[in-house]
């Protein structure tokens, strides 16, 4: 599991350092204080092999066309949007160990050279060209990676050398985007194959009582839902079930899908209405331990905060913390408070305002 995370230049995060993380992580703090943004630094480190890294990232932030240029497709990653930066991100887990990845952007000047026949003399024509590539080196303890995404003749393409792929899987929950239905029933599908199917029907029924079994159905225009037999005769799509169910079931596929890995929710609290919350966190917290799943969640809401406190049960309070980011009134640099399970127990117990 990540123990501490070194950020630089990411965004709007020019250096912000999160440490004493847990298995469930909690980042709270004001509009635009980087809580977002430090989840996506943080899978984009195990995302970069993936060729869509960056434009999935802009997607999640509603931005789901762009020109293919180093301004539009590169430089929203740096801080500042300034190119000439170096992104560096440190990972450290708990024992110890650190890898780190750093990003650089690359313009090369190339030079084409066509030949040409006509009236049997022969011709050149020399073209020149420019290459702009995102040059990602990852250097961990035993294993180096070096990638590049590359713009040229107005296409994108990934080069990877020693291209080996993660040993950890992760997982982007985006608060703006909701997990199409066939996206859960493919998921569905896979973990009902290895005969962990079971397990999400038994942690829904936590705050679904009625649901008894879960099926993927294939449609026929080729794409597959979920049905829920819910004891009234014909199963229902399980997204009639309201959003809670549906936001449950999203975040559980993905905790058992990552089983040893990380999940990165983005406004937890989404579509769950504040009475089950204490519900959703207890569940959460239990797939976590029973997956080896460690969580990285945010949120701004008081409710979602105090539904930590009164959900997370006792034998999982130690692996609980919950980050405060905020600007520094000295140099107005971002922050983080630590809070763990009884400090931040204590501060809601008292009225605080911790958000």
């Amino acid at each position: 599991m990540i123990n501490s995370v070194r950020i630089k230049n990411f965004k709007g995060l020019s250096a912000f350092n999160l440490k004493d993380m847990a298995r469930i992580n909690l980042l709270g703090g004001r509009n635009n204080a980087g809580k977002t943004t430090t989840l996506e630094a943080l899978f984009m480190f195990y995302d970069r092999l993936n060729p869509s890294m960056l434009l999935r990232q802009y997607g999640w932030r509603g931005v789901n066309e762009m020109a293919l240029s180093p301004e539009t497709i590169f430089s929203p990653i740096f801080n500042n949007f300034d190119l000439g930066k170096k992104i560096e991100i440190e990972v450290t887990n708990q024992r110890s160990i650190s890898e780190t990845m750093v990003i650089r952007y690359v313009e090369e000047g190339k030079r084409s050279v066509t030949m040409k026949s006509t009236d049997g003399q022969i011709r050149t024509d020399d073209n020149p060209m420019n290459a702009h590539s995102l040059e990602i080196n990852y250097k961990g303890a035993h294993k180096q990676q070096r990638v590049s995404l590359v713009i040229e003749d107005n296409n994108l393409r990934m080069d990877v050398e020693n291209g080996r792929s993660n040993q950890i899987n992760a997982s982007f929950l985006a608060s703006k985007t909701h997990a199409h239905p066939s996206e859960n029933a493919i998921r569905f599908g896979e973990l009902d194959v290895k005969g962990q199917a079971d397990a999400i029907v038994e942690f829904l029924r936590t705050i679904e009582p009625r649901l008894r079994s879960i099926s993927s159905v294939a449609l026929p225009n080729g794409v597959s839902m979920l049905y829920a037999n819910i004891g009234i005769g014909p199963k229902v799509p399980i997204n009639y079930m309201g959003d809670g169910v549906s936001r449950l079931l999203t975040i559980l596929l993905a905790i058992v899908s990552c089983e040893n890995g990380i999940v990165f929710i983005d406004e937890i609290e989404n579509g769950i209405h504040y009475s089950v919350q204490a519900d959703i966190w207890r569940i959460i917290s239990k797939a976590a331990k029973d997956y080896n799943c460690q969580i990285f969640a945010t949120t701004h809401s008081y409710e979602c905060l105090n539904a930590a406190i009164n959900g997370i049960e006792d034998e999982m309070q130690d692996e609980f913390r919950y980050f405060r980011i905020e600007r520094s009134k000295i140099d107005d640099k971002l922050i983080s408070k630590t809070f763990n399970f009884e400090v931040l127990h204590s501060a809601i117990s008292r009225g605080w305002e911790v958000r």
